[in-house]
């Protein structure tokens, strides 16, 4: 049986300090979930136009090419534009996603749970939007007020701003 000596204490708090060390590196530790929000004013118009202008950072340069060349099918709607309108907003979101260098350690961390063939077209799709929303129920995505995962600002206040901080979430009641 072991007593508690000076090398089991040691051993203990190392152990304790290893794995709050692990905990913070997780994937849902993130500080506060703050994103550039959009500012490229072609972006935020015509993203914003049917829906929140979501911030480059939560997918890949690979989704937001994919997504951009497909525009002529987005969701079921043709949403084309003028090719230099769409070859700019396509660059700003490129410049500006989860993958780049210059991308905060969130970004690196959802951009690490897509796997490299594939290029979700939907932030909602990835592991990360999944680990953060394993709690909510799915009779909750149901509700009139929120009707959709993709409808951000629902229940993150300042989504449309680029922070989906947890004190600023307000869940619609019905």
């Amino acid at each position: 049986m072991m007593g508690i000596n000076r090398r089991n204490m040691s051993i203990l708090l190392a152990t304790i300090f290893g794995s709050s060390f692990l905990l913070t590196a997780s994937w849902g530790s993130s500080g506060d979930a703050v994103f550039a929000a959009v500012t490229h004013g072609p972006t935020k118009e015509e993203c914003a136009a049917c829906h929140m202008a979501y911030p480059a950072g939560l997918l890949p340069a690979r989704s937001w090419k994919k997504m951009m060349g497909e525009l002529d099918r987005h969701f079921g709607e043709d949403a084309s534009l003028a090719p230099e309108v769409a070859s700019g907003i396509t660059k700003y979101l490129i410049e500006n996603a989860a993958d780049t260098p210059r991308g905060t350690q969130l970004m690196s961390r959802i951009a690490s749970g897509i796997p490299g063939n594939s290029a979700p077209q939907r932030f909602t799709e990835t592991r990360h939007f999944g680990y953060l929303h394993d709690e909510v129920p799915s009779y909750v995505w149901k509700r009139k007020g929120i009707a959709s995962k993709a409808n951000c600002v629902a229940c993150h206040t300042k989504a449309d701003e680029g922070s989906f901080v947890e004190r600023e979430i307000r869940i619609p009641k019905q």
